[in-house]
């Protein structure tokens, strides 16, 4: 009667999962009910919303402790009920668990059975097969890290953290990690995590989406969105300077440019979802400007907290690596001198940990090269008010200005504005925490927009 159940031996109420995947946008009802060891969910959705089930799944990862989480959830167009009106558990439709991961095939060899071990570990499930996505699966960039540093230890062989990102699944990272050559395996880990197209996942039958990188070029934090996006291609795009230090970019229009046509070499023709955090979105709206006057279509143009300055012309003070450590997430201790060289950054960010830990002072020079160049290109850049735009538009807790946030946007947007807080600060909003509450809802527009443009 209170609707606890024992799983593996774990106590589970299961109105509590139930309430966490109400939260999840334009889900009108929610049931979790048993099936063997296993939890079970059931949506039904409020009217005219179109579900992903793997966008529902990572929403409730997000939320619930791993043993809470459905194995599966199943869409229903109403949920069944006794002659009374009350929920008939016994006639819910038997889940499809086959269908929600792909077919389990077992490791085969020593770095398998290593790499599989620390997916399932780290992800806090039973077993991970061989072609398991660890993204998919609901990994982020925060957690690789730690995955990253067991397949280490267990297999005593360098592994760079970004080998996850263009390798992730068990068979794929396996095969990595036996064949490249211990002297090769930072250059090529470098030269991979900093193509201009990044490739976060390169399968799905929807249109890609695409990540613009913010102020420091890197589209890395973009890791963790891919699990809220269902069965689509995800790419990010990075700044070519980080590989090319003689590139020289005129203005943000001809950095965008560039980007438009690495995007069309893996998407010739619309419609488009661009994706932009911070600067980024700076970059996004240019693509869309010259994307729609060619006479594509750009479903959605998303910004993740991107400001217009109050007036236009170069930057007079060249950015700090202090401002730059902020931007890669991590916290300088003390006062700004803590981090007043690149030296002295490298030792924050590896005392600081995740993603960027492993960055050489090479690295960061890049970066900060790149960083004061992009907020320079985007401090002169004069959006202009193409027809027929809309925007998705995802503002930080912190942004105290309004003025030059999404109400700065408003005179070069001709269409629709829909805007949604997000409660954290303007370095959080590709966070764990932040993409739990931005994933679902850019996954619903997304999905909604390539849905309207089928229809018409």
């Amino acid at each position: 009667s209170d609707f606890q159940v024992k799983i593996r031996g774990f106590r589970i109420e299961l109105g509590e999962i139930e309430s966490a995947l109400l939260g999840y946008p334009g889900i009108d009802r929610a049931v979790v009910n048993t099936s063997g060891d296993r939890l079970a969910g059931y949506v039904v959705p409020a009217a005219g919303s179109l579900l992903d089930t793997s966008a529902v799944l990572a929403h409730a990862r997000a939320r619930l402790a791993p043993h809470m989480v459905p194995a599966t959830v199943t869409v229903l167009d109403a949920v069944p009920v006794t002659a009374n009106g009350k929920l008939d558990r016994a006639a819910l439709p038997e889940p499809d668990f086959a269908a929600v991961r792909a077919a389990y095939r077992a490791p085969r060899n020593a770095t398998e059975e290593v790499v599989a071990a620390a997916f399932a570990e780290g992800l806090g499930l039973d077993r991970v097969g061989l072609d398991d996505n660890y993204f998919t699966l609901g990994g982020t960039s925060l957690t690789a890290t730690s995955v990253i540093a067991r397949i280490a230890e267990s297999s005593a062989r360098a592994v760079p953290v970004q080998w996850i990102f263009t390798h992730p699944t068990p068979e794929a990272l396996a095969h990595m990690i036996a064949t490249a050559p211990e002297d090769s395996r930072a250059e090529d880990a470098a030269d991979r995590s900093l193509d201009v197209l990044l490739p976060l996942r390169t399968t799905g039958t929807g249109n890609p989406v695409f990540c613009i990188h913010p102020a420091i070029g890197l589209a890395w934090c973009f890791t963790g969105l891919v699990q809220y996006l269902g069965d689509r291609p995800v790419y990010g795009l990075q700044s070519p300077a980080l590989t090319d230090p003689d590139l020289r970019v005129d203005s943000l229009q001809d950095l965008a440019a560039r980007y438009v046509q690495r995007i069309r070499s893996v998407q010739p023709d619309g419609p488009y979802h661009l994706v932009g955090y911070s600067v980024g979105g700076q970059i996004a709206h240019e693509m869309a400007v010259q994307l729609t006057g060619v006479g594509e279509e750009v479903a959605t143009l998303a910004m993740l907290d991107t400001h217009l300055a109050e007036g236009f012309g170069h930057t007079t003070e060249k950015p700090t690596v202090a401002a730059l450590l902020a931007e890669l997430g991590a916290v300088v201790p003390g006062d700004e001198n803590a981090a007043a060289t690149t030296d002295r950054a490298v030792e924050v960010l590896r005392r600081t940990g995740g993603l960027f830990a492993g960055v050489t002072v090479d690295d960061l020079d890049s970066v900060h090269r790149v960083f004061t160049q992009t907020v320079d290109l985007a401090l002169a850049h004069r959006p202009s008010t193409p027809s027929g735009l809309d925007l998705l538009y995802f503002g930080a807790a912190d942004s105290v200005d309004a003025s030059t946030g999404v109400s700065a946007w408003r005179p070069h947007i001709s269409g629709e504005i829909l805007e949604h807080a997000v409660p954290v600060t303007h370095q959080q909003m590709t966070s764990p925490e932040a993409l739990a509450g931005i994933g679902p809802v850019l996954a619903q527009h997304v999905a909604l927009a390539d849905r309207r443009l089928a229809r018409s």
